[in-house]
């Protein structure tokens, strides 16, 4: 039967404020994120088993029900009731716990992916806002990979609001080999008493302006702030001194992006990043 396959593309927060509670325990937030070319690449051919089967070029990661992209198709499948199944195979390049979104990056490209191959088989495909709905089932992030681009996104970041293209820039990515707990990371900016700075909306100014000078000094990230982990700042630190605009913690961790305004920059400090801060990446922003 029919293959298709694309990009899933990573994100960073270029900021992220916590904003509050709901009662069930969900924190609110309001944060910009930014599609970036460092991707994990997905393919899938519907077949006439029923069946999802999933393989992944990294054998430590689950291809059962844990697996977001694994849920995608059997979501996909639920909702539309189309008579097929399918194989799915992810190569990953999106470091894992990084922050940058690379389960929800893959699960919508399995949406995606899905969607055009049912409506090539003839199948009724969904519109774009039942894609977005399915993929919140999925994962709050799941929506935002669905469109890629620059989004102020709030809620628990289901509530997307495009914002201009940001200028043209090169971002060198770290993740170093610490990890971070999702929750722990929440509960180190519930202990603030006051919240916190507020980042987002200096930065959807300084999007809205594309000026990328502006754009890297508005960087700001709650859990970066509250957080503080040791190898994050030194990482910074050496992303600063080696030309970067400015540096900065994406999601709850533990990647590290820096924003550099001339490749050359970029490429020169990715070139000489000691080993012992991690893996290291060279990126640029994906319009959606």
């Amino acid at each position: 039967m029919n293959t298709a396959e694309c990009n899933a593309y990573a994100k960073v927060n270029l900021s992220l404020d916590i904003t509050g509670r709901r009662e069930d325990g969900y924190h609110t937030v309001d944060m910009v994120m930014q599609s970036v070319s460092l991707c994990d690449r997905v393919r899938v051919t519907l077949n006439d088993t029923g069946e999802v089967i999933l393989k992944c070029s990294k054998p430590h990661i689950p291809c059962d029900g844990r697996n977001t992209a694994y849920k995608a198709a059997q979501y996909y499948f639920d909702a539309t009731g189309v008579p097929f199944g399918a194989d799915i195979y992810i190569e990953k390049h999106i470091p894992d716990q990084a922050g940058m979104g690379g389960g929800s990056a893959d699960a919508a490209a399995v949406l995606k992916l899905l969607n055009h191959l049912c409506a090539e088989a003839g199948e009724e495909p969904l519109n774009t806002a039942e894609l977005l709905y399915l993929g919140l089932r999925i994962g709050a992030d799941v929506p935002f990979c669905i469109l890629n681009g620059t989004y102020r996104c709030l809620g628990i970041g289901e509530q997307l609001l495009p914002l201009a293209e940001i200028p043209k820039c090169y971002l060198v990515v770290v993740k170093p080999d610490v990890g971070v707990s999702t929750p722990e990371a929440y509960r180190a900016c519930d202990n603030v008493p006051d919240g916190g700075m507020r980042y987002t909306p200096g930065m959807v100014r300084a999007v809205e302006h594309r000026s990328i000078e502006e754009i890297a000094n508005a960087l700001g990230n709650r859990f970066d702030d509250a957080l503080q982990i040791s190898v994050v700042q030194e990482i910074k630190k050496y992303l600063c001194e080696n030309g970067a605009l400015n540096a900065l913690m994406t999601g709850s961790g533990s990647a590290v992006f820096g924003i550099f305004s001339e490749k050359s920059l970029a490429e020169n400090a990715a070139k000489r990043m000691p080993k012992a801060f991690g893996a290291c990446f060279l990126a640029e922003p994906v319009i959606g």
